[in-house]
């Protein structure tokens, strides 16, 4: 019980900080939002790029890596492409430029509370972050000191993601209690998965820890660059936003290294 508590802890520092991303976000007026999301956007992807590639996938490579990391970042690649596919079938799917045509006329201010939802955008952030809580759960399971660390670099990555998810709704013409209730759903995602993770995850053997560790860095980074970063580009791209992404990297390297 008592490690399923400090999972519960760490995973809330996640949620406060989407909630006051989700918040801010969304009381912005809407003349500065689509700026604002594409800035967001895409120092979310420079942190979630980071996670992937300097903490997940470098513990999985000390692990062992072989083959269980292999396999692992394909399940995870395979899993978001054919959620993707899924919501893209049943009608769910997101046309970027549609979408930012839309953010700057009439038809936006009007659109329903759900047609100015990103879903797909929505429920990969919503796997995504269920599985950045998992990892916090999986440190913790494991001993690891770093566990307070990962969930602090995952809660300020959090902020902005759910932050975008708000400013993106927002965008899109909903209402700034649709904008926080989606950036708050995403948010929410990380204790249940911080407990879920210590659950699953406590005594389990390296092969499946490491295959675990794959898994969740093919899923950060089909998130980065297949959702936030496209959408991000379809509303602006410029030196600032492109600086904003490498900043987001370099914070989440700059928390490593003080680890």
């Amino acid at each position: 019980m008592e490690l399923f508590g400090q999972a519960l802890g760490l995973g809330a520092i996640g949620l406060a900080g989407g909630v006051v991303g989700a918040v801010i976000a969304a009381l912005v007026t809407r003349s500065q939002t689509s700026t604002l999301t594409s800035y967001v956007q895409h120092f979310a992807a420079g942190l979630i790029i980071a996670a992937a590639t300097l903490d997940l996938l470098p513990e999985a490579l000390r692990l062992g890596g072989g083959w269980p990391l292999i396999i692992g970042f394909v399940l995870g690649t395979a899993f978001m492409l054919a959620l993707r596919a899924l919501l893209m079938q049943v009608g769910h799917g997101h046309s970027h430029g549609d979408s930012h045509q839309h953010s700057h006329g009439q038809v936006a201010a009007q659109a329903p509370a759900m047609a100015a939802v990103n879903l797909p955008l929505v429920i990969a952030l919503v796997v995504v972050v269920l599985i950045d809580g998992a990892i916090i759960g999986v440190a913790l399971s494991s001993g690891g000191a770093a566990a307070l660390l990962i969930a602090i670099a995952l809660s300020i990555e959090l902020l902005f993601v759910s932050a975008s998810t708000a400013g993106s709704t927002r965008g899109n013409g909903g209402s700034i209690g649709t904008a926080i209730g989606v950036g708050s759903l995403v948010a929410v995602m990380m204790p249940i998965g911080a407990v879920l993770g210590a659950l699953v995850f406590a005594g389990v053997s390296d092969t499946l820890l490491i295959t675990g560790l794959a898994f969740g860095a093919a899923a950060l980074l089909y998130t980065a660059i297949a959702e936030l970063l496209v959408e991000a580009y379809e509303i602006l791209e410029n030196t600032g936003t492109i600086a904003m992404a490498a900043a987001g990297f370099l914070l989440f390297l700059i928390l490593m290294m003080l680890m």
